[in-house]
């Protein structure tokens, strides 16, 4: 869940973090930059690390942006627009989603447990989730490759 989060979080801070040249592909190469610029982005008193307070910067902007989309997802699973799920709309497509705590978060990223995250312990996270997905180690992740990864879960 966590690694997932980070995974997101990498992609969701930056528009352009999208990083796809090619539909329902992801380059690696392309997350790292996201992943660097989205570190640089965080790293607001440009110390090279992401303390406690702009980890809980950083969280609390990534919670917004999946608060709003958790509000589109219900929306759309919402079909028949009562304000609630029935069990049938949930299984359709619903799944359990939790906020992450910043301080989970800063233990979770921080591996030296210095109390400060640098840059690569920022992008470690989700470039590992990246190559584990990342099946014939191309440096792309294929639309297959995604579904194989989906499929796991």
């Amino acid at each position: 869940m966590y690694k997932l989060l980070f995974l997101a979080a990498g992609l969701l801070t930056g528009a352009a973090a999208a990083a796809q040249t090619v539909p329902d592909q992801t380059i690696r190469t392309e997350v790292a930059k996201a992943l660097t610029d989205n570190f640089g982005k965080a790293d607001v008193n440009n110390d090279g690390f992401l303390s406690q307070d702009e980890v809980q910067s950083l969280t609390n902007r990534l919670n917004q942006q999946i608060s709003a989309r958790l509000d589109q997802e219900f929306k759309s699973l919402d079909k028949d627009a009562n304000g609630q799920l029935s069990p049938t709309e949930f299984k359709t497509g619903a799944g359990a989603r939790m906020m992450q705590n910043p301080a989970v978060a800063l233990q979770r990223l921080d591996a030296n447990k210095d109390g400060k995250v640098n840059p690569a312990e920022f992008s470690a996270v989700a470039l590992g989730a990246f190559d584990r997905i990342d099946a014939n180690k191309d440096g792309t992740i294929s639309a297959a490759e995604k579904q194989a990864a989906a499929a796991r879960r």
